[in-house]
């Protein structure tokens, strides 16, 4: 029943999918620094890799000298060399 709502609503008010969607948002500047909005929380750290469970899997950043900068209950910035994403099902 959500997921309907939530397609009616995106629909309706013409609203872009991610808006109202659980999938993560990746935002990436560079090759040093990444936002990513709808994480379910960090899985596993290192300097070289960072684990984020999000909606259907986990994100695998992986890279050298990886920080992160800042994190709250939805979003997360990191930053480092990042040299692969991976999208983990």
């Amino acid at each position: 029943m959500v997921g309907v709502l939530r397609k009616w609503a995106t629909e309706w008010l013409d609203l872009p999918p991610d808006v109202t969607s659980d999938a993560p948002r990746i935002e990436m500047i560079g090759a040093h620094r990444l936002q990513i909005e709808n994480h379910r929380g960090i899985q596993q750290f290192k300097d070289t890799e960072l684990k984020l469970g999000v909606h259907g899997g986990a994100l695998s950043i992986i890279g050298e000298q990886l920080k992160i900068r800042a994190i709250d209950s939805e979003s997360i910035y990191i930053e480092g060399k990042i040299d692969q994403l991976k999208y983990l099902t």
